[in-house]
């Protein structure tokens, strides 16, 4: 790991959940959602020493000054609990994630990075990302993801009044259809970012974004795709050894439509 930049200690048992979109109109079943989410926070403060949040739990975050969406004060309670109790929980900024200025640092407690993690589980270099952007055919994507993440952009928001905002995002949500814009080829091009980052020396890489939950073990490598929190209950876990994908089995909280 010399030739990596500087890691992250992330202690195992090391869980890696993304893509819930709490708040996303399409969920048939928010309360239903709630109950999977906060099984999974028992398992991780039961048997866990860390949580990686990459991405996109919420459909919508913008945190104004003095105001946050307050429809998830019981996840944000939720996360408290698990950093109250020794967990080391961190945040990736998804897409969804629009501002992440402060508040989950200094009122939970929660380690937040703007763009990737490169971290350290008991010795193993592991890469984490969202994964939005990756694709080939993003190039006007990856511009107004510049757009909208820069200061002039969250400051203008920041000046629209907290009620007004929310239903502009509820307005313009498009997560309903979010898994149907990607293709299994498209697959492919997450597999190789992933083998550049095994070439640089990660034993492990991990993304979400696609809602295709996905793992590839090439040798000692190992590629997971956390699937979502929608459909398929997936997540990650790295033990200290292995690097794997797991399930919650539920059915599907997504409109039939």
């Amino acid at each position: 790991m010399a030739n990596l930049p500087s890691l992250i200690p992330l202690p195992a048992p090391a869980f890696f959940v993304s893509d819930a979109h709490m708040g996303a109109a399409h969920i048939q079943s928010p309360r239903q959602q709630d109950e999977m989410l906060e099984r999974l926070f028992v398992e991780v403060l039961g048997h866990g020493r860390s949580l990686v949040i990459v991405g996109d739990l919420f459909d919508f975050w913008f945190e104004w000054r003095h105001v946050i969406p307050k429809a998830h004060f019981h996840v944000l309670h939720s996360l408290r609990v698990l950093v109250d109790g020794g967990i080391a929980v961190h945040y990736l900024a998804g897409n969804h994630d629009f501002r992440l200025s402060g508040f989950l640092e200094t009122e939970i407690g929660i380690c937040v990075h703007p763009d990737s993690m490169a971290a350290d589980v008991e010795g193993q270099a592991v890469f984490v990302y969202h994964g939005d952007g990756v694709l080939a055919r993003d190039r006007g994507y990856r511009f107004v993801k510049r757009v909208l993440r820069s200061p002039t952009a969250q400051r203008l928001f920041s000046w629209i009044h907290p009620d007004v905002g929310m239903r502009l995002a509820r307005g313009t949500s498009t997560t309903s259809r979010t898994y149907e814009r990607y293709r299994s080829s498209d697959e492919e091009e997450y597999l190789a970012l992933a083998r550049r980052k095994f070439a640089e020396g990660f034993r492990g890489v991990v993304m979400g974004h696609t809602h295709r939950p996905q793992e590839v073990m090439e040798g000692e490598c190992t590629y997971v795709n956390l699937g979502d929190w929608i459909e398929h209950f997936t997540f990650g876990v790295h033990d200290g050894e292995h690097l794997r994908l797991a399930r919650l089995a539920q059915p599907c909280l997504c409109c039939s439509s």
